[in-house]
């Protein structure tokens, strides 16, 4: 689609605003995923630009894990037009409303976690002088393991003492959750993002917004009408939270919390409902994909402040082999794992024992096949013994011999391994059927990793002409918020005919939820190699 200072690929729309565009963008350089906000001059607003500048200045100031980092900025030129632009970093799983959209009303210890964690980001940025002024659901985005992160400053200004950014009548922002003081042009402070999450946790809890109608009759409802506490509205929270978020939610600024005492508060509300919560997981959870997780999230704080959330953050990078950075990656048959140092000797230990397992069952499986076959070959020609096939010299007596258990199986069904040895012409020979089990099981390894290039490459040439390009295989297969896989039943092939049929049963684990796979991969072989071709039969159950 593009490219904006020599390294910034542009590969899709994200979305668009009232004054840019946003893309999904690769940095070639470092190899990574990034979104790309661009912005064309326009005529009719001259100070847009200028706007879009103090974007960038603003939230390159900010370095806070709760905040969207910001990589780079500058102007270039896109399709023949001058345009600004801002390179930051990409969260993949989505944003707070489609998470509310999915789930309905969300569960106290999740608004708790959600909500300390918008508010230490926004502590973050008062301290320095900043204001949001645009907080709502669609700008909390939700990183691929579901934690927030303040996205588009886009109209945040600099609180540096000038009331040029502040003047009465300068509205930006949206009505839903907007301030009053913000609705009437008066000077915004910090404590109008206070007010703008306050009622973006009401929405949360209730599945709806504060306050109902067009954008004029929500406007003077912010301004002069109190809102209907959350429980009346369906909210299952309890007195405390609803109490904390009409706090939020005051007409007068000076009557709401600032953002680091709303985080505090949030922190001791979400630590006490967590203890509840892990005894009745069930109830508690209401049965919201992940509330149960945040459960647990919430319960292992136990203290208050940013000092707090770190302690609980080290306790559970220390605790889960899930949580942290990464520091090796184990592959088992079954799973992917994310090892911490007190896993590596027991998984040592695992793959020790599972690469004796599968020797015996390969030279059992290739004992039956000789049996069947040949009516006895004597043990110990393996599956290795494959590879000598492949060699040019009169090697009769090790081909007819050393073909494994995949070239008796073809023999069974009448494939290019029948009994006279022929083969296609140029075609060549098939490849154990172990490989393709393992080509199955290594996709949603790749997948796990948000590796596009890697999950690819498994697919057959006429399976990627018809996708037509890795981007949209990924948006097919919604690489970017997958996070990790499990088998719950490993893949299984049999030859049929000239293709090799894999059957599995495969747990998949998004940001937005887990849901179960099963199928049967079509392989067939290209220069030697089990290629995926198609996916039969596939259905697919929510977890």
């Amino acid at each position: 689609m593009g490219r904006l200072g020599d390294r910034f690929v542009l590969v899709r729309e994200l979305g668009r605003g009232g004054m840019a565009r946003v893309f999904l963008g690769r940095d070639e350089v470092l190899d990574r995923p990034v979104a790309v906000k661009v912005v064309e001059p326009d005529p009719d607003d001259p100070e847009a630009g200028l706007r879009f500048q103090r974007e960038g200045r603003a939230a390159a100031r900010l370095s806070h894990p709760n905040i969207v980092r910001v990589f780079d900025a500058g102007e270039d030129e896109l399709n023949g037009r001058e345009v600004s632009y801002i390179v930051m970093e990409y969260v993949p799983g989505g944003d707070f409303k489609d998470l509310m959209d999915r789930c309905g009303p969300l569960p106290e210890t999740l608004l708790s976690r959600v909500g300390a964690d918008v508010a230490s980001g926004l502590a973050h940025a008062h301290e320095r002088g900043i204001v949001h002024r645009d907080i709502k659901p669609r700008n909390i985005l939700l990183d691929e393991r579901g934690s927030p992160k303040l996205a588009d400053f886009g109209i945040a200004r600099a609180l540096d003492g000038t009331t040029s950014h502040n003047r009465r009548g300068a509205y930006l922002g949206t009505a839903a959750y907007s301030s009053p003081e913000q609705l009437c042009g008066e000077r915004v402070t910090p404590k109008s993002d206070v007010y703008s999450l306050g009622a973006t946790l009401s929405h949360a809890a209730a599945g709806e917004p504060p306050f109902s109608g067009n954008s004029l009759e929500v406007a003077n409802q912010h301004i002069s009408e109190p809102p209907t506490p959350p429980r009346e509205r369906g909210a299952h929270i309890g007195e405390g939270l609803e109490t904390l978020i009409l706090g939020c939610l005051a007409k007068d600024p000076g009557e709401r919390p600032d953002a680091a005492r709303l985080r505090d508060r949030l922190l001791q509300g979400g630590a006490a409902d967590a203890t509840a919560a892990l005894a009745e997981p069930a109830t508690r959870a209401g049965g919201i994909p992940g509330a149960e997780a945040a459960s647990r999230l919430t319960g292992a704080v136990r203290t208050n402040g940013a000092s707090g959330v770190g302690a609980f953050r080290k306790r559970q990078a220390d605790r889960s082999p899930s949580s942290g950075p990464l520091e090796s990656t184990v592959s088992l048959p079954t799973r992917t794992f994310r090892a911490g140092s007190r896993q590596r000797t027991m998984l040592a230990v695992l793959v020790a024992a599972l690469l004796l397992l599968l020797l015996t069952v390969a030279g059992a499986w290739a004992l039956f096949g000789q049996e069947e076959q040949q009516g006895g070959r004597t043990p110990g020609q393996g599956a290795d013994r494959n590879e000598q096939a492949k060699a040019p010299g009169p090697q009769k007596s090790e081909e007819e011999s050393g073909n494994g258990v995949n070239e008796a199986a073809q023999n069974n069904s009448g494939g290019p391994g029948s009994s006279d040895g022929a083969l296609e012409e140029n075609q060549a020979p098939a490849p154990p059927l172990v490989r393709a089990e393992k080509v199955v099981y290594n996709l949603y390894y790749q997948e796990s990793f948000n590796r596009v290039g890697a999950s690819w490459a498994y697919l057959s040439e006429r399976l990627q002409n018809e996708i037509g390009s890795p981007e949209r295989w990924a948006e097919r297969e919604d690489i970017y918020t997958f996070e990790y896989m499990a088998f719950t039943s490993y893949p299984v092939a049999r030859a049929a005919g000239d293709t090799a049929e894999v059957t599995f049963e495969v747990r998949l684990d998004h940001t937005w939820g887990s849901e179960s796979l099963s199928g049967t991969w079509v392989c067939v072989n290209e220069g030697g190699e089990w290629k995926l071709d198609r996916l039969e039969n596939a259905q697919t159950v929510p977890v």
